[in-house]
């Protein structure tokens, strides 16, 4: 019988599909949730407010648009900032720059010529909601019942409402060499093909952690919020950084 991952409703419509991993960082055919799981009003729900101010931020906006991924609607990814406006060419490390206006005249006369980007999240609770969003979905992919058990109940709660009695975190490796061969061209096929995964993985007495991995970018939360955040002492910024909701 269908029922939903997040508001456990049984009674409501179940008529979309769902992708775990959005057509906007890259899913395709092959990270569909089977139907049953998520209901019409969740997905309106986290579709018109989370995932959208999440994929807008840093650093999913960064790898869209570098990376060139296309929108849902088969246009060129784009992000502003201080420095003016971003947008992808389709050709990974290629970008479209159009300047704002108080710095153009900069550039024409040539006394600016380098664009720096704050690769800071403005929102990082909703990118932290996204990403327990996806772990949920890939436990219930894998396991039809344990994704409704209760040690579960505080990421559903957190995900859809935002509401939390404690703290959440998520941790984000960002690997720049990495990311260079992509953004240049230099990556191999197997780096290509091996580059985008999901997956849970049981860190404590059976309570999990959702990896995902984005070519050159990793991003861990908890599922749990008794798991505590890793100790940053040997996760050298910038390369690992910690974000606390």
């Amino acid at each position: 019988m269908p029922r939903c991952i997040f508001c456990l409703s049984d009674t409501a419509a179940f008529t979309t599909r769902e992708h775990i991993l959005p057509e906007s960082l890259g899913g395709g055919d092959w990270a569909i949730l089977p139907d049953g799981f998520f209901c019409d009003t969740c997905q309106n729900r986290f579709g018109s407010s989370i995932e959208q101010q999440a994929l807008g931020d840093y650093p999913f906006n960064l790898y869209r648009t570098f990376i060139g991924i296309p929108t849902k609607k088969g246009k060129a990814p784009w992000f502003e900032c201080w420095e003016g406006k971003i947008t992808g060419t389709g050709v990974s490390g290629q970008v479209g720059y159009e300047p704002a206006a108080i710095l153009a005249a900069s550039f024409e006369r040539g006394q600016k010529s380098v664009m720096r980007i704050v690769a800071q999240p403005r929102k990082p609770e909703m990118i932290c909601r996204a990403l327990l969003k996806m772990g949920l979905e890939v436990v219930a992919f894998h396991d039809a019942e344990k994704v409704f058990h209760g040690r579960y109940d505080e990421a559903r709660l957190y995900a859809l409402t935002g509401r939390k009695d404690k703290k959440w975190w998520y941790l984000q490796e960002e690997d720049v060499e990495l990311a260079s061969k992509f953004f240049s061209g230099e990556a191999t096929a197997e780096q290509w093909g091996d580059g985008i995964s999901l997956s849970v993985e049981e860190v404590e007495d059976g309570r999990d952690v959702f990896r995902l991995q984005l070519l050159y970018l990793t991003l861990i939360v908890p599922l749990d919020s008794y798991i505590l955040p890793p100790s940053m002492d040997e996760l050298p910024e910038p390369r690992y950084r910690l974000f606390s909701m």
